[in-house]
């Protein structure tokens, strides 16, 4: 394993997670939802794998990523997660496309780069 991957395995190994439980089938009916229990699982899952990105790249490189390194991190995670939902929707039987799993799973990553930035302010002031 290179040196600087290490900083990032616990990452891969959520983003495998996540990519394996996206890819389970099931029975699902179509709804829109926001506010329904599966989407606090989506907003969880991708806020981590954003948090957990961003704390390699801490590890890594000593210092917070950017703002544009992590609005590289959440758009990717997000974009990330419409592509699961594109997978599910036209691979998985019993899976559907859903817009408002992605909406759950950008708002976690949004939020995981939130707190990451009160984190490291108030982290500093103390």
């Amino acid at each position: 394993m290179a040196s600087s991957s290490k900083y990032y395995f616990p990452a891969a190994v959520w983003l495998v997670f996540i990519t394996g439980m996206s890819m389970v089938p099931k029975l699902q009916l179509p709804e829109f939802n926001v506010f329904a229990t599966d989407k606090i699982g989506h907003f969880a899952a991708y806020g981590l794998l954003v948090w957990l990105i961003l704390f390699g790249f801490w590890r890594h490189h000593g210092r917070m990523a950017g703002w544009k390194e992590c609005l590289i991190i959440v758009v990717g995670a997000a974009l990330y997660g419409a592509l699961m939902e594109w997978v599910q929707g036209n691979f998985i039987p019993g899976r559907i496309f859903g817009y408002d799993d992605m909406i759950a799973n950008t708002l976690g990553a949004g939020l995981a780069w939130g707190t990451a930035i009160l984190y490291n302010q108030f982290k500093f002031r103390l």
